[in-house]
């Protein structure tokens, strides 16, 4: 996994950037970038850290866990392979993470080669 700081993808940028909760009073921070989404343990949290592509994102709902006694609510990211991830506690608004993924998922990825066109 790269760290935050770390831009994998030609014209990569940061879009978001929150201190945020996965799993069980895991603290951490969460970047959402215009490619991907990173979450990263804070220096004493016990959990580890994930980072996944936009584009292998099925659906990101928001959802109140049992975790947080329905009170706070959490992104939920599913995964086209099966896997869920889960992120609570944000100082950002969940709704405003949630709008975020969706809007950059949807567009258009760059590919290598298409900067000036197509390739013949």
């Amino acid at each position: 996994m790269n760290e935050p700081g770390n831009l994998a993808y030609p014209g990569e940028f940061d879009v978001l950037r929150t201190k945020a909760e996965s799993g069980v009073w895991n603290a951490g921070t969460l970047v959402v970038t215009n490619y991907r989404v990173v979450w990263t343990p804070s220096r004493f949290s016990k959990g580890t850290g994930f980072a996944f592509d936009l584009d292998q994102v099925e659906s990101v709902r928001l959802v109140r866990t049992l975790t947080y006694a329905f009170l706070v609510p959490s992104v939920r990211f599913r995964l086209k392979n099966g896997a869920v991830y889960e992120v609570g506690r944000m100082q950002e608004d969940p709704h405003r993470v949630r709008h975020v993924v969706e809007d950059y998922r949807r567009r258009e990825r760059y590919r290598p080669g298409s900067l000036f066109g197509e390739s013949s």
